[in-house]
Parts: C-alpha cells; structure tokens; sequence
C-alpha cells in the first residue's frame, strides 16, 4: 500500500472523518471516528456490491469511487490500490469536490 497520511489528507480536505481499510473491511488508520470498525465493514460491503453492479451492468473493469451523500452528510469512498480503500466524511457537502480532487491526486502518485 501507498503510505497515505490520513490525518494530513482529512486537514488538506476539510472532512471532518476518516478512515483506511483493507479489502477484508478490517481498519488499518481511522480518525474522528468511533465505531471506525463498523463503517469499515459497511463501507466495504458498499464497494463490493457497487462494483458487482458496475461490471454486470455496464460491464467495467473496476469501481474507484463511490460517493453517499444526503442533505446532512457526504462520505466519498475511494478506492488506493487493489487492497486498500479511503472513506472521508463530512457534514459540509460543498466540500465533496475539494475531496474528489485531493483523492484523486493520492491515487494517482
């Protein structure tokens, strides 16, 4: 896995939350979050079940991102490497771009 600074990621995207996990949903770095375990395992099962959804409908190779918002709340779930997924959370959905950006830039070093 790329080494990702996570604390250093949430300040530079202004997300209030966030954590790494692996494809078995188990938590690697997490911050400002209390049941970082829980929101692992469902974030991964999001990403498994969006990425079936993709290949058998629109028959892609591969999900990097799955964006969750509500009127209260944005959580951007993106993907590092083969192994290694990024949630960030915030309460502020103007910063989903800001976000999108910053995550894009990771994943593309």
């Amino acid at each position: 896995m790329k080494k990702t600074d996570l604390q250093g990621l949430i300040q530079e995207t202004k997300a209030e939350k966030g954590l790494i996990f692996n494809s078995e949903g188990y938590v690697i770095d997490s911050y400002g979050m209390t049941r970082d375990n829980n929101a692992a395992a469902m974030a991964n099962v999001i990403v498994t079940m969006s990425n079936e959804f993709f290949q058998d409908t629109l028959a892609t190779e591969s999900l990097k991102q799955v964006v969750l918002t509500s009127d209260e709340g944005l959580a951007i779930i993106n993907k590092l490497d083969d192994d290694h997924i990024v949630c960030l959370l915030t309460n502020d959905i103007s910063k989903a771009a800001m976000i999108k950006l910053s995550l894009r830039k990771i994943v593309l070093q």
